[in-house]
């Protein structure tokens, strides 16, 4: 998606900062640049503004905030442009435009809200020039446009789940973590890029860092319900039941008339029936009256636990079906399979193991 973000309309205050800076540096770098359109002269003056003693630039952000808006910009060097917006919001980010504007209804009035202003005009540009090269399959110049873009606004989220995404559609997944490690060093509260990187980890059966990745994100989301799902699954995925199922009754708690949360809560309930079942069912075809007790007993109990699990996964999907605005397939099937399954259960490999148990003299009650 583009970002249509476009800074117009800029309606100049007429207030003047009686603290502007006056030394002679910053006044001479200012005429080169508007009255003289010379820029290369206006930069030398400025660059000497940014050291003189009598520009204070331990406080004075003037400076580096023309550079950046004046200078650089014009020039389309946004590396240093970048960069001298790093030294004004270090400098002083609180410091009164000298032409403070509005961006729209925005009063635009402190060096802070230029940069911030600024970058996002110029993400914005360059951000829309990497989709256009995306759209268009020229990935080289899509990789370049993105790190321009980085250099603008670091933070922006955007820049490293796209790269990240250029990489794996050549499922290059290892170069695609380091892309969205490199969006969250710059902000590691970003609910996407965890929920991103917990996407790929998952992919890549590595459930330990999926779910440390899912748990972030989680925490920073506005909208946790489909991050808390995956998560669901990773817990299941790992073995982890009882943690599974605790979950699942917070998603439950949490969103009550969500379908999708039933018919997944079904799913876990039928993955560990069959996860019950399947091994109780191999071990009772080599199941005689002679066989431990323990044996015996153990199996009895496994498809005692597998019938628990399929009525519960069958309960979950009919509660699914009935919060569904349309019929589904998948949610019929799956309530028919856990029938059918129930059915076996109940009709053949209970009344066989209890018979074995009998003739053993084994009291499975």
């Amino acid at each position: 998606m583009k970002y249509q973000f476009i800074l117009h309309s800029i309606i100049i205050l007429f207030l003047f900062n009686g603290c502007a800076t006056t030394c002679m540096e910053y006044r001479s770098a200012t005429t080169a640049a508007r009255s003289e359109k010379n820029l290369k002269r206006a930069e030398e003056w400025a660059l000497k503004a940014l050291e003189s003693p009598e520009c204070n630039p331990a406080s004075d952000a003037y400076a580096p905030y023309f550079l950046a808006t004046e200078v650089y910009l014009k020039q389309r060097k946004y590396g240093k442009m970048a960069e001298m917006f790093n030294i004004a919001i270090d400098r002083n980010p609180d410091q009164l435009l000298e032409t403070p504007f509005r961006l729209g209804d925005i009063p635009i009035e402190t060096i802070s809200d230029g940069v911030n202003a600024y970058r996002d005009q110029e993400w914005t540009k360059i951000y829309n020039k990497t989709i256009d090269y995306i759209q268009k399959n020229k990935i080289d110049q899509a990789k370049k446009e993105i790190e321009i873009a980085i250099q603008i606004h670091p933070v922006k989220g955007e820049n490293y789940s796209t790269l990240a995404a250029i990489y794996l559609d050549k499922n290059e997944f290892n170069k695609a973590i380091s892309a969205i490690n490199r969006g969250l060093k710059a902000d590691d509260s970003n609910p996407m890029l965890n929920q991103m990187r917990g996407d790929i980890y998952n992919q890549q059966n590595n459930l330990t860092e999926a779910k440390s990745s899912y748990e972030k994100a989680i925490l920073y989301s506005e909208d946790p319900g489909p991050i808390m799902r995956k998560l669901l699954f990773v817990y299941i995925d790992m073995g982890d039941n009882q943690m599974a199922i605790d979950y699942s009754n917070i998603l439950l708690d949490q969103y009550p008339n969500d379908p999708d949360i039933y018919y997944n809560i079904g799913v876990l309930y039928q993955r560990l029936t069959l996860n019950t079942f399947d091994p109780a069912r191999e071990k009772f075809l080599s199941t005689s009256e002679d066989s431990p007790k323990q044996l015996i007993t153990d199996v009895y109990n496994s498809f005692v636990q597998a019938r628990k699990y399929a009525y519960n996964s069958k309960d979950y999907f009919l509660q699914a079906s009935d919060l569904e605005l349309d019929d589904n397939l998948s949610t019929r099937d799956a309530v028919s399979e856990m029938n059918k399954l129930m059915d076996q259960i109940d009709d053949l490999f209970i009344p066989s193991i209890r018979e074995t148990a009998r003739k053993s003299k084994i009291d499975l009650e």
